[in-house]
């Protein structure tokens, strides 16, 4: 079991939990009101699918870059606040413009979004890297911070639709720009005295990982080296390649499932529980996850994750029976939650800590590129051949991202390190 890293400052396992839960708050705001505010605008077709595709696109560019830049210059809760901050200023000014009865053109409203996308990314990706480094200390596994965001998406996804009139110009970007006035707040209280990770995390473990055998060349010269080793690493490609191909077929759920759920007769006063019976299945997995790490190795638990989740969007497209719908539900465990949680602990095993945030960079803008492919994606699809069409190659996109998963387990030796964080203790 390896010793606790010497830092400065222990990270504080509920401020981590505080500021997970804010940032979601932001989330569950702005993924249900968007779409219907822009629409209210008079934003629609094309002009409404530039301006969504910005929070999947910025998520190609914002965490490389953020993660570079985190391990460069060894800090990490203090770009977290920067993020928060720039996030937080384009939704004010349209709070403010729509106040005073200036409303924003095309332009202005694709100005303002493509801000908040950009600073909205390393928000989550930099939370991501601060939970990872402070379960290893705190003893607390990761999912048991994380499923705080889940909680505060599925109640404030259900709450914001009844209190946040879209039609009211002002409204919706008053309310996020307060949700992430909050996050910014509840940022301060992540301690972030004594940042410098690449100094100090190099020194505590020199060029050896936790079991004292010498970590692979990624581990070894300047951070540009590290990570350019990382990315020549076989496993590593592999493991992008697959989250690509996952997200992508992820992203089919979070684009037509309420479609679908309409278009075969679903009851429309259940379609808010079925999502929410989905989410709650994700913070039962979160909950639970450090037994499963303990169990299994993350590259084994990826596989298992994509293969339930091309079970699930294989049902999705065959099933019609509303009650049965409703029972798939809780597979958003498997074909999110366990891929999730997977993909950090084996983000965490496979990189040196001097280049975890870029690690972790890359492989949010390798899901954000799957993403942003779906998104391009299955709306055509489902036009042409509704919810069997889509899911259906869906699954077949996941059961591709099995195949390379399995390809990539077994050449892949477990760390120690990882295990420690994501099957910690969940005291």
């Amino acid at each position: 079991m390896p010793s606790p890293l010497p830092l400065q400052h222990k990270s504080s396992p509920r401020a981590i939990s505080l500021y997970y839960f804010g940032i979601f708050v932001v989330l569950g705001v702005y993924l249900p009101l968007f779409p219907s505010w822009l629409e209210a605008r008079d934003v629609r077709g094309l002009a409404m699918g530039a301006i969504a595709a910005t929070l999947p696109a910025m998520g190609l560019v914002a965490p490389p870059a953020f993660g570079l830049l985190a391990d460069a210059l060894g800090v990490r809760v203090w770009l977290i606040r920067a993020a928060c901050a720039g996030a937080f200023l384009p939704f004010a000014l349209l709070a403010l413009s729509f106040a005073l009865g200036v409303p924003l053109g095309f332009a202005g409203l694709f100005a303002a979004a493509l801000a908040f996308a950009f600073f909205r990314a390393p928000m989550f990706m930099m939370a991501d890297v601060v939970a990872i480094e402070a379960s290893l200390r705190s003893g607390i596994a990761y999912g048991r911070l994380r499923l705080w965001g889940s909680v505060s998406f599925a109640a404030v996804a259900v709450v914001a639709g009844a209190f946040v009139d879209p039609a009211r110009p002002a409204a919706f970007p008053a309310t996020v720009a307060s949700a992430l006035l909050v996050a910014f707040a509840l940022s301060w209280a992540l301690p972030a005295h004594g940042e410098a990770p690449f100094r100090r995390l190099g020194q505590a473990r020199g060029e050896h990982d936790v079991a004292g055998a010498p970590r692979s060349a990624a581990a070894g010269g300047s951070l540009k080296q590290r990570a350019l080793a990382l990315l020549q690493s076989r496993d590593f490609r592999l493991f992008l390649a697959a989250s690509f191909l996952a997200q992508s077929a992820n992203s089919s759920y979070d684009l037509c499932y309420t479609l679908h759920l309409r278009d075969v007769g679903f009851p429309e006063s259940l379609v808010g529980v079925a999502w929410a019976v989905g989410v709650s299945g994700e913070i039962a997995l979160m909950a639970f996850s450090g037994p499963l790490l303990k169990r299994f190795t993350p590259p084994t638990l990826l596989a298992f994750a994509f293969a339930g989740a091309s079970l699930r969007w294989a049902l999705l497209s065959t099933v019609r029976w509303w009650p049965a719908l409703l029972a798939i539900q809780p597979l958003h465990a498997v074909s999110f939650a366990m891929m999730w949680v997977a993909s950090l602990a084996y983000t965490k095993d496979r990189a040196p800590p001097q280049i975890l945030a870029t690690a972790q960079g890359l492989f949010s803008a390798s899901a954000g590129a799957g993403s942003v492919i779906g998104m391009l994606t299955w709306g055509e699809l489902y036009k042409r051949g509704g919810g069997a069409l889509t899911f259906g190659i869906a699954s077949i996109t996941a059961l591709l991202a099995f195949v390379l998963a399995v390809t990539f387990a077994r050449s892949t030796r477990r760390s120690l390190s990882g295990g420690a964080v994501f099957s910690a203790s969940s005291q």
